[in-house]
């Protein structure tokens, strides 16, 4: 229709799913917005201490908040294979803390788990056909992630 704002409650029209194409391209774009903030904040602070990787406890949970309320959407919706893709985004980031205490940032085992988060995002996005919001929920995850990612990642080829 031309003109939305003058449909009335009762004519509301829901919007149709994104298609895969369309939740690749929102999935990417949060990814590179997020790796474009974290080098962006890597740049301003310069290199810093650890008081900056607690500062980015926010953002993880964030992501892990919207991984866990992606998980329960596909529960819900009796989605199988998106349920276990979208564990498999959970686990991953609740991998990541454990995995910083087992290795050094600059060990290469440190950056698998951030890996394989984003590799079940794209899994996820894949076979996700719910709702647009979910889409949405994904790319804050990936912003989120990214966002840590990208300061951790240039603060280490700071050093």
């Amino acid at each position: 229709m031309a003109y939305d704002a003058s449909l009335t409650a009762d004519a509301a029209v829901t919007p149709a799913a994104f298609r895969r194409d369309e939740r690749f391209a929102v999935l990417f774009g949060g990814a590179a917005i997020g790796i474009a903030a974290g080098f962006g904040v890597a740049m301003a602070l310069g290199r810093t201490g650890a008081w900056a990787v607690y500062t980015a406890i926010p953002f993880f949970l964030i992501a892990a908040y919207f991984a866990v309320a992606t998980f329960r959407d596909a529960v819900d919706r009796r989605a199988i294979g998106c349920s276990i893709a979208a564990a498999m985004v959970a686990l991953s980031l609740l991998a990541w803390p454990a995995m910083a205490i087992l290795f050094p940032m600059s060990a290469p085992q440190f950056w698998i788990a951030p890996a394989a988060g984003m590799v079940s995002m794209v899994l996820l996005a894949s076979c996700w056909s719910g709702s647009q919001g979910a889409a949405y929920r994904l790319m804050a995850e990936a912003a989120s992630l990214c966002l840590i990612v990208g300061f951790l990642g240039f603060n280490q080829l700071m050093g």
